[in-house]
């Protein structure tokens, strides 16, 4: 019984209507197929988890202040920190604002809270340098990126030390966010 299922399998021929051939009686028939894909703005950090981002930074008293403790950078006048990069993926032809909120309003401020010292930073994102206004850093970028998404360097800046700042940890916490215009 196998041998005559296969012979028969080996002659059969299909009906017309299931050949692929075109036949006199055939139509053509063109689709379209559409895809839509949504204006997308997305910003990754490669330094923190999420889109928030605790900075701390150590004061040290004397000439030779500490480069890092427990974590943190140095603090000292002159000071450039890189903190990481933050990806930026766009599929947006016009432009675009980040906004980077300051729990401190861009200021490192005492961690014990005693003595109430805050030390003020700006922040650079991409080459870009901006200071805080309203409790805000402020950068605009216009136009689409590659798929990987643009990297794009940030980091603070350290100009001046208030003198009545004390020896300590100083933290601020930062919250990223983007937006088309």
């Amino acid at each position: 019984m196998a041998q005559w299922c296969c012979w028969r399998a080996e002659f059969y021929s299909p009906p017309p209507s299931l050949r692929a051939q075109a036949t006199p009686s055939s139509k053509s028939a063109v689709i379209h197929l559409v895809a839509v894909v949504p204006p997308m703005l997305n910003l990754s950090l490669d330094f923190t988890q999420n889109s928030s981002a605790l900075v701390s930074g150590y004061l040290d008293e004397g000439d030779n202040p500490t480069l890092a403790k427990g974590g943190a950078f140095g603090i000292r006048e002159g000071t450039n920190v890189e903190l990481g990069n933050a990806r930026l993926f766009s599929n947006i032809p016009g432009s675009y604002s980040i906004t980077v909120y300051s729990a401190n309003g861009g200021s490192l401020k005492e961690a014990s809270g005693v003595s109430g010292a805050a030390i003020p930073y700006t922040l650079t994102l991409g080459g870009k340098e901006s200071p805080a206004r309203n409790g805000s850093f402020s950068f605009s970028h216009s136009g689409v990126s590659t798929r990987e998404g643009a990297a794009l360097k940030v980091g603070l800046a350290i100009s001046r030390i208030p003198a009545y700042a004390t020896r300590g940890y100083y933290v601020d916490n930062l919250l990223f966010a983007v937006a088309a215009n």
